[in-house]
């Protein structure tokens, strides 16, 4: 098997249709320059991509979702509660997502344009809340296609594009770019991304938070792990206007230095 074919079975793959293929081309290059032989690299990307997408939302997740906006749009705005909870990112901050985004909100003044890095359903809680100008970007289609006719049927000003912040950022500006849990898994997949990613931003205010217990609840000092390498690693670059805790996640705003 050769490179393109191996690429080409990799892109046809089910499990990753929904994914954007420049995604899959990425993890395609970083797994043939370290194996060389494209059929290693092939498997060893499948088993990449499914460990970054495959724990974020099922097939019968999404289809739930879109059920749910019938439901939102009928008057019941439990309905969206219900939405927000097929995804992981969104369901374990749901007890605290209230009270962060009062207070970012807050801090910065009720931004009028909000971009939305690896959203999620988040922006689908943005354009509930009722901000004006969202842009998410996320790497599954699937995200991407129910934030948009939430979106439309719900006549937010709210759109989402099937992009990798890892090989682009936004030309547009800001008042507040998100970036959600983000960092870490840019910085595992390269040294150094979750800076460079920062500097991309066009944005007045960018909101940066961190994990401080493992997916199984633990408390294993990551808050200080996290703290102290953030604080190093955005010096002479960004200033720290505000950082606080919100449920289990580690907050901050930035604002250029």
């Amino acid at each position: 098997m050769n490179k393109e074919q191996a690429l080409d079975r990799l892109l046809a793959a089910k499990n990753f249709r929904d994914i954007c293929p420049d995604t899959v081309k990425k993890e395609f290059e970083i797994q043939l320059a370290r194996r060389g032989d494209p059929s290693a690299a092939e498997k060893a990307a499948r088993e990449r991509l499914h460990a970054v997408t495959g724990a974020f939302m099922t097939p019968g997740e999404a289809r739930a979702v879109g059920a749910c906006l019938d439901e939102y749009l009928s008057g019941d705005e439990s309905a969206l509660t219900r939405a927000l909870r097929l995804h992981a990112s969104t369901r374990e901050r749901l007890e605290w997502m209230d009270a962060l985004f009062s207070r970012v909100l807050s801090f910065t003044g009720g931004p009028s344009r909000v971009f939305d890095a690896a959203c999620g359903l988040n922006p689908l809680y943005l354009g509930h809340l009722g901000l004006k100008g969202v842009l998410g970007w996320d790497i599954h289609g699937g995200a991407v296609k129910l934030i948009n006719d939430w979106a439309r049927a719900c006549g937010w000003d709210v759109r989402a594009e099937c992009r990798d912040v890892i090989l682009s950022a936004p030309d547009e500006t800001f008042g507040l770019a998100l970036a959600m849990k983000l960092l870490p898994v840019l910085e595992t997949g390269c040294k150094g991304s979750a800076l460079t990613f920062l500097k991309s931003l066009k944005a007045r205010f960018i909101l940066v938070t961190f994990p401080t217990r493992t997916l199984g609840g633990r408390n294993v000092g990551m808050e200080r792990t996290y703290s102290d390498w953030f604080a190093s690693e955005i010096a002479g670059h960004f200033e720290i206007a505000e950082v606080f805790t919100a449920g289990s996640e580690l907050c901050y705003i930035l604002k250029e230095a």
